[in-house]
Formats: C-alpha cells, sequence, structure tokens
C-alpha cells in the first residue's frame, strides 16, 4: 500500500522526502521533525524501487540508527535486513574487516579504547626507556589524534621524541593487529584512496546516502561520504548549523559549506515548522540565534499558541536556586497532573550537576543523571562513602572489602582469604574477625597482624570520634580521608595525569561539601548519621528500578539535551563566566557562537514552559562570589520574560476548594 506523504508530512517535509535523485541539503531546524523526514524518504526510496542494500544511511549513535531501522520497518511493513543505517564507525569497522587485509591487517582486529590506548603508550614509552610518569599520556593521545585524523600538523615546536612516540604507537597498534576510534574512519579512507577498485565496489552498491546531523560532522568523515557518493551524487545531508555545538570533538559545521562547493547542483530545502514548543520559546531562540555570523538564515515558526512567558529565578546563591526550581516543579507536578519526567534541568557544565542532584536525593524526588554518570556513583564518591557506611555499621562487609586496601596497607589476597576462614567459623563480619586476628592469642605473625591492626585501630578511633562530633560528623570524615592519604592513593593511581587527579579528588571535597550542607540544614531535626546514609541508599535503589517503574525528573549538561525534549525546562546558572564558559572563550574567542548555539540547543529542549535561573552570587572555591546575568539574555527581548508570581497565602475559601478539587482528582486515579 502506498504511503501517503502529502498526509503524513507538510510541504516542506514532503518535498524533502521525494526528493530522491542529486544531492540534497535539508536544513532542518530544531523540533521540525528530521528523523520523520528521513525515515519517510527512505520508506520513498524503497516505494520508488531503490533496493534496501543500495540505501545508506549514517548518523552519530546506535541508538539513532536503530531507531530509525525500525521506523521504517514500521512504515513500510517489511524487515528490510538488507537496509544499512549505522554510525560512521560502525561502517568503518564493516569495511575494515572486509577489506582490512590490503593494508596488512586480519579480520578479527581489537578495537581499543581509551583506556587501551593508555596503556598501549606506557608501554612504548618503556621500550624507549622513558618514565611514563613524566608524561601527559591524554594530551598526548589527543595530540596523536588530531595528527592522524589531519585535523593538525605537527605543532612547530614539538620535540622529535613526540613524533618518534607516534611512529611507535601505530607500529605497537599493527603489531597487535589493533585499531583505535579513529583508524575506524582513517583505514577506510586509506583504503578507498589506495584500492580504487574496492571504492567503486560500494560505489556501486550505495547508489543513496543519507546523512543525519550532518553539523556534526568531522572534516575526515565528510571526505568518507564524498568519495561514496561522487560519482552517484544522490547524497542527502540533514543538519543545523545552529546546533553545531561540538567542535571540541572534531565537528565542523562548515562542512555544510564544503558540501555547497562540492555538489554546486544541490538542492536546499529548509524545515522551519517547529513541531515542539511555543511561540514564546521559539522567540526567544530566533532572537538569541541571529547575533551569530556565520549561519544560514532561517527562523522557527509554530501553529500552535505563544504560551506563556519564560520565567526568570533570581536567587540569592546556588542553594537557593536549587530550593526555587525544586518548589517551582512541585507547584506545576501538582496542578498540571504531571509526573517528574516532564521535567529537564540543564546546566552548562558538570560541576553544577552534584549539588543539584544531591538536593533531589534528600527531597526524595526521583531523578535521572542523563549522558552521564551519576555523581554517587563515582569510584571516589564510593569509596569516601564505604567509609562513612563502615563508621556507621562495622559489619557492612561490602564496604569493609572496598576500603580494605583502598589505599594499600598490605593486606594481601592471603590475609583476605584468612579473614574470611574466620568470619566463617565465628559466624560474624569481616570486621568482628579482624578484632579476633589481631587478640594477643591469635597466635598470628606480625607480618600479617601489624597492618590488620592498624586499619582496625583506624576505623575504631573515628568511630567513637564521628559520634560524639554533632554537627560536625563531615569534619571527622574529612579528617579520615586525609588521614589515610586519598589524594596521594589518587596520585599513584594515575601517575602521568594530574589533571585527573585533581577532578577526582574535587569530587571528594564536593562529596565532604554536600554532607556538611546536609546536617547543617536546620530542617534536618534528626541528623542521624544513619539516616542520611539510608536516604543515600534509597535514592540508589530507586536508580537501579525500571524506566517504566518510576518517572523521573532527567538532570543533565546542555550538550547531553541535544535531541532530547522535555514539557518542562529549568535552565540552572545562567551566569556569565557559566554561559558563556569563561574558559572556552578566553582560549578561542570564536568559541563565543559556539556558546550560543549551546544556549539556543538549551532553549529550544522545552515544549511548553522554560525556566531561566542566574544568582546575585554562587560558591566558588569555597567562597561566594558575585554574579551576573548572562550576557545572552540581553540578547533575548525582555517582552518575552517574566518574574516568578509570589507565593501567597489561601484564604480559608480558597484553601477548601484546592482540597476539594484534591479528593475529587485522587477519586479518579482510584476509579481509573
Amino acid at each position: 500500500m502506498p504511503i501517503n506523504l502529502t498526509g503524513a508530512l507538510n510541504a516542506e517535509q514532503s518535498k524533502a522526502a521525494t526528493t530522491i535523485h542529486g544531492p540534497l541539503l535539508i536544513i532542518a531546524g530544531a523540533g521540525s521533525g528530521k528523523t520523520r523526514v528521513l525515515c519517510y524518504r527512505i520508506a520513498h526510496l524503497l516505494q520508488s524501487n531503490i533496493k534496501p542494500e543500495n540505501i545508506l544511511a549514517l548518523t552519530f549513535t546506535n541508538k539513532a540508527a536503530q531507531e530509525m531501522a525500525s521506523r521504517v520497518r514500521d512504515l513500510t511493513k517489511k524487515s528490510l535486513v538488507n537496509l544499512t543505517t549505522s554510525t560512521f564507525h560502525a561502517f568503518g569497522m564493516k569495511v575494515l574487516k572486509k577489506h582490512g587485509h590490503l593494508l596488512g591487517y586480519k579480520s578479527n582486529f581489537t578495537i581499543y579504547d581509551g583506556a587501551d590506548q593508555a596503556s598501549l603508550l606506557r608501554e612504548v614509552l618503556f621500550e624507549e626507556e622513558l618514565d611514563p610518569q613524566a608524561y601527559a599520556i591524554d594530551t598526548m593521545l589527543h595530540l596523536f589524534s588530531e595528527i592522524k585524523t589531519e585535523r593538525k600538523g605537527w605543532p612547530s615546536d614539538t620535540p622529535q621524541i613526540a613524533k618518534t612516540l607516534y611512529d611507535a604507537y601505530r607500529r605497537h597498534l599493527r603489531l597487535y593487529n589493533a585499531v583505535d576510534f579513529d583508524d575506524l574512519l582513517m583505514l577506510p579512507l586509506d583504503i578507498f584512496t589506495r584500492y580504487p577498485q574496492v571504492l567503486d565496489e560500494y560505489r556501486s552498491r550505495f547508489s543513496h546516502i543519507m546523512v543525519d546531523e550532518f553539523q556534526d560532522t568531522s572534516f575526515e568523515q565528510y571526505r568518507l561520504v564524498k568519495l561514496l557518493a561522487q560519482q552517484s551524487r544522490n547524497l542527502c545531508v540533514v543538519g543545523d548549523d545552529d546546533q553545531s555545538i561540538y567542535s571540541w570533538r572534531g565537528a565542523n559545521y562548515q562542512n555544510i559549506i564544503l558540501f555547497e562547493k562540492d555538489f554546486p547542483e544541490r538542492i536546499e530545502i529548509k524545515l522551519e515548522r517547529n513541531y515542539r514548543s511555543t511561540g514564546t520559546i521559539l522567540d526567544a531562540a530566533n532572537h538569541l540565534i541571529v547575533h551569530n555570523s556565520q549561519r544560514k538564515e532561517k527562523s522557527l515558526w509554530t501553529k500552535s499558541d505563544s504560551g506563556k512567558k519564560i520565567v526568570m529565578l533570581h536567587p540569592q546563591d546556588d542553594e537557593e536556586e536549587i530550593d526555587l526550581i525544586i518548589s517551582q516543579m512541585r507547584k506545576i507536578s501538582f496542578e498540571q497532573q504531571l509526573s517528574w519526567d516532564n521535567f529537564g534541568i540543564l546546566v552548562r557544565t558538570n560541576h553544577l550537576i552534584p549539588a543539584i542532584e544531591n538536593k533531589l536525593m534528600l527531597e526524595h524526588i526521583p531523578y535521572n543523571v542523563s549522558g552521564g554518570q551519576s555523581f554517587f556513583e563515582r569510584k571516589e564518591v564510593k569509596d569516601t562513602l564505604a567509609y562513612l557506611r563502615l563508621l556507621a555499621n562495622p559489619d557492612d562487609d561490602v564496604a569493609f572489602l572496598r576500603i580494605v586496601n583502598t589505599p594499600r596497607r598490605k593486606i594481601g589476597r592471603t590475609t583476605l582469604q584468612f579473614l574470611r576462614d574466620v568470619a566463617e567459623e565465628h559466624r560474624c563480619s569481616l570486621y568482628s574477625a579482624l578484632s579476633y586476628c589481631i587478640a594477643p592469642d591469635s597466635n598470628q605473625g606480625a607480618k600479617r597482624v601489624q597492618p590488620l591492626r592498624a586499619l582496625y585501630e583506624l576505623i575504631e578511633n573515628y568511630r567513637q570520634t564521628i559520634f560524639r562530633s554533632g554537627r560536625k560528623k563531615s569534619a571527622v570524615l574529612k579528617t579520615l580521608i586525609e588521614e589515610i592519604g586519598y589524594r596521594q592513593y589518587l596520585a599513584l593511581t594515575y601517575p602521568d595525569n594530574d589533571q585527573a587527579v585533581q577532578w577526582r579528588y574535587k569530587s571528594v571535597e564536593t562529596f565532604l561539601n554536600l554532607f556538611a550542607r546536609w546536617e547543617q540544614d536546620p530542617e534536618n531535626i534528626s541528623q542521624s548519621l544513619f539516616d542520611y546514609l539510608q536516604r543515600l541508599s534509597l535514592s540508589a535503589r530507586d536508580e537501579g528500578k525500571d524506566d517504566a517503574e518510576e518517572k523521573k525528573v532527567s538532570l543533565m549538561t546542555m550538550h547531553a539535551s541535544k535531541g532530547l525534549e522535555f514539557a518542562i525546562v529549568f535552565l540552572a546558572g545562567v551566569e556569565d563566566h557559566i554561559v558563556p564558559h569563561a574558559r572556552a572563550v578566553e582560549e578561542n574567542p570564536a568559541a563565543l557562537e559556539e556558546e550560543r548555539r549551546l544556549f539556543y540547543v538549551a532553549i529550544t529542549r522545552a515544549r511548553q514552559l522554560l525556566y531561566i535561573s542566574n544568582c546575585a552570587q554562587r560558591k566558588r572555591n569555597r567562597e561566594l562570589i558575585p554574579s551576573i546575568p548572562s550576557r545572552f539574555l540581553a540578547e533575548i527581548p525582555q517582552i518575552l520574560f517574566e518574574q516568578p508570581a509570589e507565593d501567597y497565602e489561601l484564604d480559608q475559601h480558597d484553601a477548601l476548594a484546592a482540597f476539594a478539587a484534591l479528593k475529587d482528582r485522587l477519586a479518579q486515579k482510584e476509579s481509573s
């Protein structure tokens, strides 16, 4: 049965879906339905007798590729096993598996991730009789990536040893029949360039090629699709230069300009109708983004109404900011009967997440940290928590096993097995077994007993101290972390990366500050260490629930929010040193336009309501520093903003009416 394109798509979308011959540039604004257009375009190609095996659709995540294939199957009601929807790297891997032998690779090659690459580079340094601790491994690998992908040449002041190490690194990859992620793009390019017959094979197979999120492609990714489509000219690229926010990982939004130059006969279609946001939100986004000079002119519009104005929040500090956001979420959730998954809280940088996450946890609001690891799941935070758990409950074997050699205490595998045997014999915890092992009549050698006694005395001393400390438990924990030398432990774990040491220890300090904030909160009547740990445990348990069981607030960076949408969005920390990010602009003034694009992306995640918050002062390095609103806010007409309505006390009539309305809602829920 033919697919009704005109009934399913608007005029511009339909034109984009039915233009299937020759190069096509689709400029798809935020919320304009580009994924829908791509799926209908593939369906139309199939309906026009283009075989599934002749279609190649490239995107950036496996999830997006799978979703595209699934939606096309739903549209066509066909299995389409030969349709290729893939990431660039997955496509490159397939080329390399089939033709890598031409470059000396076996088909069972290994793909090295970042940790594997770092280990390999350390091995290279050892072989060159160099001290790995004297080199910044991550910095060197980043330079190697830029050289390999030809994004940069060798700087003029590069020492010869760096080039020697780069050559040795590549030789070792070849020796181990291994590739890194850059190789998954560069080696297929090498094959296509050196072996025209292989390129012809792929050109013959893929007569129609599509690229999603084209503004996020790197130069080498563009080179790849350009080679494949150079003869057929049937290359469709879909993107939005206003949403290019990944230059730091090689994305080049100017690939749109290169495409126009390389395919001058292209047809260009703009998708400007937005199906996501209210008119007010789109007005704000449009007024903001026109201040960028290097962009294609476009203006988002919608047939829906203008909606409510953007609400500005002006808290005194970051603690009040979180409280305001939570109170607004509770109010909206109650008044509109919205579940928590309708709310998104977006921030510019990861360092703003822990304080918000902590408050959501304490307020029993279910949340999910999207696009990144939860703060409380970081290893260094879990290590710190394990000490706190053991002080509260010495019979916690899981906590004991986590800290027993963190940092190293010369308690080896044999000693740990002996502890387990003692615990089993006496039917007690490992910590209790520890006391048996260090008793004068235990008959254990001094070599085994000494580190065990030191650990036992450490925990016992701090257990007694923390329960006598009142509202200074965090200070006791801080002293413990300092006494065990946790920072030195991190330095030994990451000997060549002082930045990683600082970042990880900063997480420990952040946790200590959050703990201190909790115990100093006058609303916490109990002040019980057990109460705090139980709250954390319940929060962690909730994190493990199936998403279908519980709806959660999404907490994430603005970068991670791209491609997502929420009914209500809160943008926190919209202050001038954060949005735009001060360091990004200082290092490269041209980054201001990308920072503006990032803010544009954040604004356009909201469907119904948008809240923007900036503090009068924000805590930085334990000091309250005055803040000023982001310069980007001045680029948006003030008529689009409003201040939040003041909370007011209900009179008796209104209170009874609100109570009656609540009873009706609960009754409706029970009956349904």
